[in-house]
């Protein structure tokens, strides 16, 4: 009977000490990040890629195509959340070729994949469309429709996220191409053609981090006061860099900054300061950009805006009520995704203010002159002077004066997205270098931490193993003692 008892709190004893020994690895688990290799160099979270820089072939001589690949990843925003992403984006066309021939049509990118995040690599499928349907030629001044032509591509790509860009591989596996036009003698010819016009192309995009509410930020109350335009306090902002007027209470607009390029301040409550990437932009807040220098704002809306150098903005409504922005001066260019609970982001210039729901376009403010681009979607643009309001479609653009709108007319969407995506000055040398680097980088990483992951697991095997060892051992001495005591 003893015998028993001893077995029972021996038994007892070894679980108990098996127990304090797991729970004393298992809490510095609990409570401390454990890293085996240095912290990776890509987004862990949720990002947008926005405003992709095509590379032309042939920069000397580019082809048509290349240029309605250049505007169509030029306005491309692509949302990825969850390590997935799915999009389907329209784009107007517009460009020449020479001074004798233009282009105007649509165009369209579907395109989707994963990401994944412990390795920073990007993949998925895609399928470009384009439908140029009017095509002129200059002939004794006067503007002739010449033909058409309308071409699919669809594919693959592949890229590895590093720091703030990646530059996705598209691999082009299936195309047609369908043409008509007229010959000198002015006979009518149609051509098709089932083949890429292109096997590979390269688009770098700015990688824009998603900087999530946290539960310890103030929100806006249903009756909080907040200033809007049409508060005093406005007037006695002095876009130079002061603030006279105070705000009743700090108010987050629902903006963050998602990307900084050079040196880009923020004033609010009378001082001005560097902008940090992720802060609250509170609500009257003005956004100032300084020469070579650019921001992006993200909208909890998904709305995103990018900022060119020397640009005064000023976000003035909470993400409750309709979004407002205002230019004061400079340049902005939007994508404005969705809109929350279908409601609209206005952009105030002085002499003019453009409503939207969901589109792409360009406002800019200069000498007086308020200036509106559509790129995609319509754009509903009214005049401050007379009240006026017209709807401007995507390849056309309008000004605003005090003597009330311009006439609408077209503009060239290739080189205004060029002088955006201009921004990045991209080196494509340098980046089709580093690019290869990283990625064998990357391989090297994930290597060696499937190695240390590895040697860790057999260290802490071993490590149990003998703890395991020595108590059993001890166990089974206490045991042989206590025997030979009770034979006595």
């Amino acid at each position: 009977m003893k015998k028993i008892f001893l077995y029972k709190n021996l038994t007892f004893s070894f679980l108990g000490k098996i127990s304090l020994f797991f729970l004393a690895i298992l809490i510095p688990f609990a409570f401390s990040r454990v890293s085996l290799a240095e912290e990776p160099n890509w987004p862990q979270g949720d990002f947008d890629l926005i405003q992709g820089i095509y590379r032309i072939n042939n920069p000397g001589d580019p082809a048509p195509i290349d240029k309605e690949y250049q505007i169509i990843f030029a306005n491309t925003f692509i949302q990825v959340r969850d390590g997935k992403f799915s999009e389907s984006q329209n784009t107007g066309i517009s460009f020449r070729m020479s001074e004798a021939q233009r282009f105007n049509g649509t165009g369209s990118l579907t395109i989707s994949g994963t990401y994944e995040k412990e390795i920073g690599k990007i993949s998925g499928t895609y399928q470009i469309f384009t439908d140029v349907s009017n095509v002129y030629q200059l002939k004794e001044a006067t503007w002739h429709t010449e033909g058409w032509f309308k071409t699919t591509e669809s594919g693959y790509f592949q890229g590895q996220v590093i720091n703030d860009y990646v530059v996705l591989n598209f691999s082009c596996k299936k195309a047609n191409e369908e043409d008509y036009n007229k010959n000198a003698r002015g006979e009518e010819e149609r051509k098709t053609k089932d083949k890429c016009s292109y096997s590979f192309h390269k688009v770098a995009f700015k990688v824009a981090p998603i900087i999530k509410l946290s539960n310890n930020e103030e929100k806006p109350e249903e009756k909080t006061e907040y200033l809007d335009y049409g508060d005093p306090a406005f007037n006695e902002v002095d876009y130079e860099g002061k603030v006279f007027s105070k705000p009743k209470r700090l108010i987050d607009s629902g903006a963050r900054f998602a990307g900084l390029t050079g040196q880009v301040d923020i004033i609010f409550n009378g001082k001005r300061r560097a902008a940090k990437m992720g802060e609250v932009i509170p609500v009257s807040a003005v956004i100032v950009t300084e020469e070579d220098s650019s921001a992006i704002i993200s909208f909890i809306d998904m709305s995103n805006f990018v900022v060119k150098p020397e640009t005064n903005i000023i976000v003035s409504a909470p993400p409750e009520k309709d979004s407002k922005l205002k230019l004061v001066a400079g340049k902005i260019w939007a994508n404005i995704k969705k809109m929350a609970k279908d409601g609209t982001m206005e952009v105030e210039m002085n002499q003019g203010v453009a409503g939207i729901k969901g589109t792409t376009f360009v406002c800019e403010e200069k000498n007086g002159t308020s200036v509106l681009k559509v790129i995609e979607g319509t754009v509903d643009f009214k005049s401050k002077t007379n009240g006026n309001i017209v709807k401007v479609n995507a390849g056309e653009m309008i000004e605003a004066t005090t003597n009330g709108l311009s006439e609408i007319a077209k503009f060239d969407i290739a080189e205004e997205s060029e002088s955006w995506t201009n921004l990045n000055k991209v080196d494509w040398e340098k980046l089709d270098k580093e690019d290869s680097q990283n990625i064998t980088a990357v391989k090297q990483d994930r290597e060696e931490m499937k190695t240390k992951n590895s040697w860790l697991w057999i260290l802490t095997l071993t490590i149990i193993a003998a703890v395991l060892g020595l108590i059993g051992f001890k166990i089974i001495k206490k045991i042989k003692y206590q025997s030979r005591k009770d034979d006595k």
